[in-house]
């Protein structure tokens, strides 16, 4: 770090130091730096900001990790601010600050046991007729987009994540051959905004008949845009992953497939329908 820590640094100052110096070196994306800052700024510095990292104990951790049970079931946010801060004070014991890292010896923060994440073919039913109800729902505002049915259809058949279905562009899709091409996924960045990045590897793939149908609804309603997305946002721009997943958290709980979490669409051997 170019900025000296001590003993009588605070935690506020180690976080300072450590995002500035991982900034710095760029090995990590700006997206998980981003997301380390915002998880001490809003989980770990309002509690523990102004204790020096010397006088910092296990129990100060401990206290702050049952906070977080207390105030949330979503034991992320737990494993989170665990794992963040872990990392920041091993920075600390490398230049020689503290001799020991106080998160090492916390309590244990264990993912819950969850279902497989793989639908069978009556539940992929469900979750379309989810989909579709939550479509029909008048809301106030701007009606929402209509392409969730066709972006689950898309995971179910390639097994692509999110941001790879938003990266897709019309020139990466072979209709007649049924074969489409993974070839980026979706960032978005303060700063840069939302962009499309391509993957270090690309891979081709077959595709089933309900998803090249999926893709023909949307050939038949799309507009010619600069990105040439196939998903593309109202501006012809490239859709963010976490609008994608905030309406899948709408329609999921609405129905109550609270349990269907966007990767059992990826993990899920559809049939052809």
């Amino acid at each position: 770090m170019n900025q000296e820590i001590t003993g009588d640094t605070t935690v506020r100052g180690l976080a300072d130091a450590w995002l500035k110096k991982l900034r710095n070196e760029r090995r990590l994306e700006n997206t998980t730096i981003n997301e380390y800052e915002r998880v001490l700024s809003g989980l770990v510095i309002p509690e523990l900001g102004t204790i020096r990292i010397c006088a910092l104990t296990t129990k100060h951790i401990d206290e702050v990790l049952k906070g977080l049970a207390a105030e949330s079931q979503n034991i992320n946010r737990q494993r989170k601010a665990k794992v963040v801060t872990g990392a920041m004070l091993d920075e600390a014991v490398k230049s020689g600050a503290i001799a020991l890292n106080p998160v090492r010896r916390s309590m244990s923060v264990k993912r819950p046991k969850t279902r497989a994440a793989e639908l069978r073919s009556s539940e992929v039913e469900a979750v379309r007729a989810a989909v579709q109800a939550w479509m029909d729902e008048k809301r106030p505002g701007p009606r929402a987009t209509d392409d969730m049915a066709d972006i689950i259809d898309v995971m179910l058949g390639t097994g692509a994540r999110i941001g790879e279905v938003l990266a897709l562009r019309w020139h990466d899709i072979d209709i007649a051959a049924k074969r489409v091409q993974i070839a980026a996924t979706i960032k978005t960045e303060t700063g840069l905004g939302t962009y499309r990045k391509p993957l270090a590897v690309a891979r081709s793939l077959d595709i089933p008949e309900f998803t090249i149908n999926a893709l023909r609804r949307r050939q038949s309603r799309s507009r010619d845009v600069h990105t040439d997305a196939v998903f593309a946002t109202r501006n012809g721009t490239w859709q963010q992953v976490n609008n994608v997943e905030r309406r899948w958290r709408q329609i999921r709980k609405a129905a109550g497939l609270d349990w269907v979490k966007p990767e059992a669409f990826r993990h899920s051997a559809v049939p052809e329908v």
